[in-house]
């Protein structure tokens, strides 16, 4: 039992390396248009599938209540929270055509395998002239193949299961810490 244990807090550790060693670039960026939205007046979406709801909401709880420090909050919605009674498969991509700008920015986590709702909502984004953060998992080929040359593509495609949960989340914390450093000067 306790190597099975040992085990399994060894793989997150190794995840969480691999993560700040190749994503470090991407996270900055995505920080960066993040916070330069927020700057410019603009309201943050997110939404996710499956287990990419959790870092969705995950982000939105952050940008909204603050991260690491008491703050005021920024302008977030989940969609994925505004569509929870909604059976219809492109109710994301609807919210996103009526309350989404140009000036506002999506930021999508994929639990993987293209799914239909996140590849629409995107689409709706790019209708909108939205700029898109994409945290994208395993056989996504055709999700990150709707987002453009300026929008921003995390892959956590090399984890399974849990570990690209964990990667997503790991990745969501670091990016709200860079935004709340960027936007109050690392109070």
């Amino acid at each position: 039992m306790e190597q099975k244990i040992f085990s399994q807090f060894q793989k997150m550790i190794e995840t969480t390396m691999v993560v700040g060693d190749l994503f470090s670039g991407s996270i900055a960026r995505a920080a960066e248009s993040i916070s330069s939205t927020l700057l410019a007046g603009g309201t943050i979406f997110s939404c996710g599938d499956k287990s990419g709801v959790l870092a969705a909401e995950l982000l939105t709880n952050y940008l909204t209540s603050g991260f690491e420090i008491e703050r005021p909050g920024f302008p977030a919605l989940n969609i994925n929270q505004l569509s929870a009674a909604s059976p219809n498969m492109s109710q994301l991509s609807t919210l996103l055509s009526i309350h989404a700008q140009s000036t506002d920015l999506l930021v999508v986590t994929s639990a993987g395998d293209n799914a239909p709702q996140l590849i629409t909502a995107v689409e709706a984004a790019i209708e909108r002239g939205m700029t898109i953060v994409l945290l994208s998992g395993q056989n996504d080929d055709k999700l990150v193949g709707t987002i453009g040359y300026n929008d921003v593509q995390i892959s956590t495609a090399e984890f399974s299961g849990q570990l690209a949960v964990l990667a997503q989340i790991e990745i969501i914390q670091c990016v709200s810490a860079l935004i709340d450093d960027k936007i109050l000067g690392g109070m």
